[in-house]
């Protein structure tokens, strides 16, 4: 975009002098033949509008966001549910904002069912996703794709991904399924009837064990041929070009095995650099201090290979299970102020997501801060800090 209106200043200096000469040749005549008006350059695609704005607000701040956000949650230690309107969530009941960045999941649209492993309906999310564009919120989803060799879920560990890519026993079926995750990409149209831009994370985590794709289940060039051909087919052969793909390792690794090579560590899985859009991190705080002594350099790390290759860094999940209990082992009263803000202050980062309040007490399974939880005083302080954005603090991320 720089370089369209770099070359229409030129344009316009150049007609400028064209002008003046033809003004003194023709003195004489009393009439002058109307100029022909520069070409207006073409209006920027919003999804390239998005990436170049998540590039400038880190300059403000970064951006905080939350799966599955409107769409249920927790408040004095009982469940919600969206009533329809879609105008609800944990953190806008504790500070009068949305998150700026909400998360999705599109696991097992693969396999053509209704709902993902959550039990949350695609038809759901999609009225979800297109609320928060409409609000100005920025959508990232993720894909816990099923095991193609056994048909289990993504954690069953069996090697897949030398199956799916060009050649592999599994490869037409892996296009069948990318044609219906474009599909669902397709359906998310604004007003206007362009495609709602998204940053879209497949294959994250890799490099723990946890997932089929992951160190341990796959080999690194298949890993990285099964990473090129997503992005080539969703965008080449698929058309979507409002997608931004972000490559998010898991810091586990990183966390349990101290080491001085972490960027070997973080690259041995890169697909190149024309195949990521935004160089992202998973850290989740289930190692107590160690996280607070880590996860600050793994930041900069990011940040610094970011600013190497022109893109952009994001701690793209994190967040402490079970942020409320009195009885927690590890002090996590003043989580939000005193582990995650200082791991996340000053790396120049787009956006920090934490996981959803998926769990409901007794269950464990919730991350973000609610009413009534224990460290909502802590989040709200958090929240509040001049350099953590909310979707109240965005300008218009979409031009």
């Amino acid at each position: 975009m720089r370089q369209v209106l770099f070359s229409l200043s030129i344009l316009l200096l150049l007609n400028g002098c064209v002008n003046c000469v033809r003004s003194e040749d023709t003195a004489e005549k009393t009439e002058v033949s109307p100029e022909t008006p520069p070409e207006v350059p073409p209006a920027v695609p919003k999804a390239e509008a998005l990436l170049e704005n998540l590039s400038s607000l880190r300059e403000k701040g970064v951006m905080f966001g939350a799966q599955i956000p409107t769409e249920y949650g927790l408040s004095g230690g009982e469940k919600w549910w969206d009533d329809g309107s879609v105008s609800n969530s944990d953190t806008k009941i504790l500070t009068g904002s949305h998150p700026a960045v909400c998360g999705w999941d599109i696991s097992e649209i693969e396999l053509q069912h209704s709902k993902n492993i959550d039990g949350e309906p695609f038809e759901t999310i999609r009225k979800h996703i297109r609320a928060a564009y409409a609000r100005g919120a920025v959508s990232t989803i993720s894909w816990h794709c099923a095991n193609p060799v056994t048909g289990g879920n993504s954690w069953d560990n069996t090697p897949a991904a030398h199956t799916l890519i060009p050649g592999g026993a599994n490869h037409e079926l892996f296009k069948t399924w990318l044609d219906r995750v474009a599909a669902f990409f397709s359906g998310l149209t604004t007003p206007d009837g362009d495609l709602v831009p998204l940053i879209f994370r497949p294959w994250h985590e890799h490099t723990g064990n946890g997932f089929w794709w992951g160190k341990g289940s796959a080999e690194a060039e298949d890993f990285v041929a099964m990473w090129r051909f997503t992005v080539d087919y969703l965008r080449k052969e698929k058309g979507l070009d409002n997608l931004i793909f972000a490559y998010s390792p898991d810091a586990i690794h990183f966390i349990w095995n101290p080491s001085t090579d972490y960027r070997d560590i973080y690259l041995e899985f890169w697909p190149g650099d024309d195949y990521v859009d935004i160089i992202g991190l998973d850290a989740y705080d289930a190692a107590g201090r160690r996280f607070s002594e880590v996860v600050p350099d793994l930041c900069r790390m990011i940040s610094s290979m970011a600013d190497e290759k022109g893109k952009i860094a994001a701690l793209t999940e994190c967040g402490i299970e079970n942020n409320n209990p009195e009885h927690s082992s590890y002090s996590n009263r003043n989580w939000w102020t005193g582990v995650l803000y200082p791991a996340i202050q000053g790396c120049n980062l787009s956006f920090a997501l934490v996981w959803r309040n998926g769990g409901f007490p007794p269950s464990s399974h919730y991350f973000n801060a609610y009413k009534g939880c224990y460290s909502e005083d802590d989040f709200k302080q958090f929240a509040a800090k001049s350099d953590i954005l909310l979707e109240n603090d965005l300008p218009e991320m979409y031009k």
